[in-house]
């Protein structure tokens, strides 16, 4: 763990109560009360009942799974009355009788398309200014076999009524929004993941029924929203949370903070970025960001009574981020302290490695000889069966690009992950998963052909645990050659080659 900046980092000792389960939820509730959930399905708030000033106890408000539910990604209250958002519906829970517990829950809003899949999350709950409730549907681009969704609402930002009763899209063609944030001029911002048509890690600007990129097939708009800036601080942007301008907070005041969760299952990744925001009179904005610290696996953040930022770290977890662990995670407290304030910032950024401009040709040639061009394409835009590899060194160290490949099957992003279709007529075919609904899947094979199959034609599909990408490419290579093939990876980030 690093910390840049007049900040110190503290674990609290959640000793008592509920155990945490891979929290991903951090949110002050009815009367400044700190909360949290857990993948498992419990919500709970947090006391300091040695008042030394760190939380020690979680106590049990409600389990989600109680009602039938799964994943509460999404939290937000109004009044006494806590929202939750599931993958199948949002809920509301009500404590009654004041004695820390839900005692009465009821459907806010359940017109949420839902298979089994488990990427399927209701997130960033956030009531805006005119007191409807906004909430983001993760995609469903990569589910085999999505549940029907006649009104795209899922990969959509939905603002639903204060009643619950009328929902509308205010946004569409979004990959994996986890935070939504009004800010004091009342604009909605939310981050989004790279990948799926998103080039970069984003935050965005909520722009009436504007259509931000991913999941062109459904959608089928050719206008784009550009992202109002490109993250950098770390990939995998996640929880979101503006701080008010009268915390100063070591001198920011205002400003958006980010949790970064890290690229999937590189346990030791993840971070908090600074967004210093300035306002036009325009309503145009610019944009500096900032590193705050390196701790792993964030999957949010919320701003404390006493201005104090606090950090649920999701911990190991498989391919979809579910408990597969026990008692993984841990919370933190970030505080401000004066005595830090002429601390010299830091970046995360590690710096370039010298690049040989004859390597990096020799590696260009070979990445194109070990068929690398096969699946990878390298401008930024278009994915073929694996990932465009344009600006992979922002995302991956040079020793990580390195056991990405000499291990693939290692970690697989899970819209990176293959499936093996089963088709009723005893053929069988193994791809990525590109878009799908209720009638039919579309289905990459290797060679980037992309082909559809009727949905009452599909006997099964199973998940498959290793990658599409063969091992062993750099068997016969030298430690030379090895070494230009990632220079030339390195240099599509733009790395200059000397």
């Amino acid at each position: 763990m690093s910390v840049y900046g007049p900040y110190v980092a503290y674990k609290l000792p959640i000793t008592n109560g509920v155990k945490l389960a891979n929290p991903i939820q951090l949110a002050l509730g009815p009367e400044g009360v700190l909360y949290g959930t857990n993948q498992t399905g419990e919500v709970y708030s947090l006391h300091d009942t040695n008042k030394d000033g760190l939380e020690d106890m979680a106590l049990l408000y409600c389990n989600v799974k109680d009602v039938g539910l799964r994943s509460p990604s999404g939290f937000t209250s109004r009044g006494d009355t806590i929202y939750i958002g599931t993958a199948q519906q949002i809920r509301a829970f009500l404590d009654k009788d004041n004695d820390g517990k839900a005692d009465t829950s009821w459907v806010f809003f359940d017109s949420i398309p839902h298979s089994e899949h488990p990427y399927e999350w209701t997130n960033g709950l956030s009531f805006g200014p005119d007191n409807w409730l906004y909430a983001a549907l993760s995609t469903d681009s990569w589910n085999a076999a999505p549940s029907p969704d006649p009104n795209g609402y899922r990969g959509s930002i939905l603002r639903i009524s204060p009643n619950g009763k009328i929902v509308k899209k205010a946004a569409t063609g979004i990959r994996s929004v986890y935070g939504l944030g009004f800010n004091k001029y009342g604009d909605l911002f939310f981050t989004d993941n790279e990948g799926g048509g998103n080039l970069t890690e984003e935050l965005n600007r909520l722009v009436k029924n504007g259509y931000y990129g991913h999941n062109h097939a459904k959608y089928k708009n050719d206008t784009t929203t550009a992202p109002e800036l490109n993250l950098e601080t770390e990939v995998a942007p996640s929880g979101i949370e503006f701080n008010s301008f009268d915390n100063y907070f070591g001198g920011a005041g205002g400003n958006l903070f980010v949790a970064y969760y890290g690229p999937g299952e590189r346990w030791t990744r993840g971070g908090i970025g600074r967004i210093h925001m300035l306002r036009a009179g325009d309503g145009s904005y610019t944009y500096k960001e900032y590193a705050v610290a390196d701790i792993p696996k964030l999957s949010d953040l919320a701003f404390g009574k006493d201005g104090s930022l606090y950090l649920a770290s999701h911990g190991k977890a498989d391919y979809w981020y579910n408990a597969v662990y026990e008692n993984e995670g841990s919370l933190y407290k970030l505080v401000y302290d004066p005595g830090l304030l002429h601390m010299p910032a830091k970046s995360r950024k590690m710096p370039d490695k010298a690049l040989s401009k004859n390597a990096v040709e020799a590696g260009k040639q070979l990445f194109a000889e070990r068929a690398c061009l096969g699946c990878h394409q390298v401008d930024g835009a278009t994915e073929l069966l694996g990932p465009n590899l344009k600006d992979v060194a922002k995302r991956l160290t040079r020793e990580e690009i390195l056991e990405e490949i000499l291990k693939p099957s290692e970690r697989i992003k899970p819209s990176m992950m293959a499936l093996r279709v089963i088709k009723k007529n005893g053929q069988t075919m193994s791809g990525r998963v590109v878009g799908s609904n209720e009638n039919q899947l579309s289905l990459m094979l290797i060679g980037n052909h992309v082909i559809e199959i009727p949905g009452d034609e599909i006997k099964e599909t199973v998940n498959e645990t290793k990658s599409l990408m063969y091992e062993g490419l750099l068997t016969s290579l030298t430690e030379t050659e090895k070494d230009a093939l990632l220079d030339y990876i390195v240099s599509l980030s733009g790395s200059t080659a000397r």
